[in-house]
């Protein structure tokens, strides 16, 4: 993993980033410069090319927790994965963790098998359009290297999915209800409804038409936890 750091504020954030995302995409940083406006943000930028979940993801991220005084953990999509298996006491906000699989009905019959495969090639297309990200998102920004997975890379979320701690009391979710990108059922599953705080818009809320108003319920939120956000209900 990479990490990158912004901002110099008293207050330290970890944020581990969705997969495919990069600090130079537009939205990216239109969200990291918000965020160092209050916090000395610590990037995680993650490898596309993972086939071990702990050691290439997870491991790299606590070690580098280790040395910060975190005082909030912000995550995004895998990033959201990687934060909900930290041994960390920080207040957690989730934005559309990847928790669980979102799969159409053919998915669903050929996951077991595909999962199964002891592939290393990144040769599964991730299936992702920038319209299911978000409706300001363009088609270029994304990671070259990131339309596609291989097997192994989708056998370790699964096992790392299939291995989370408990939901945290004091944790935020923010999600879509039509994200097609992450199951937001397996958010459902996790989350209770008084810490889930929902928006109109795609997989990526900085991506979204609204983005604003959401912004102001993230930040309340690594402040002040569930009750900052006044419970469920669509914003933006």
């Amino acid at each position: 993993m990479r990490f990158e750091t912004y901002g110099d504020a008293a207050e330290t954030l970890l944020f581990p980033l969705g997969y495919g995302n990069d600090p130079d995409h537009e939205h990216v940083r239109w969200l990291l410069d918000r965020l160092a406006e209050r916090y000395t943000v610590h990037v995680g930028v993650l490898p596309t090319d993972m086939t071990d979940f702990e050691a290439d993801y997870r491991r790299p991220t606590e070690r580098y927790a280790t040395g910060l005084d975190v005082d909030a953990v912000l995550s995004h999509s895998t990033g959201g994965l990687i934060a909900a298996h930290l041994p960390l006491s920080a207040r957690r906000v989730y934005l559309s963790p990847w928790w669980g699989m979102s799969f159409d009905a053919l998915g669903t019959l050929l996951f077991p098998l595909v999962r199964r495969l002891p592939v290393r090639f990144r040769l599964l297309p991730t299936g992702a359009e920038a319209s299911d990200l978000g409706d300001l998102k363009s088609p270029d920004e994304s990671a070259e290297d990131a339309d596609f997975v291989s097997p192994a890379f989708i056998s370790e979320i699964h096992r790392a999915q299939s291995t989370l701690p408990a939901f945290r009391p004091g944790s935020v979710v923010f999600c879509s209800l039509s994200d097609r990108v992450v199951s937001v059922r397996a958010v459902g599953d996790r989350a209770p409804v008084e810490s889930v705080r929902l928006y109109d818009g795609g997989h990526e809320f900085f991506s979204s038409s609204g983005r604003e108003a959401v912004l102001d319920d993230v930040l309340a939120a690594l402040r002040g936890g569930p009750r900052a956000v006044q419970g469920p209900g669509p914003t933006g």
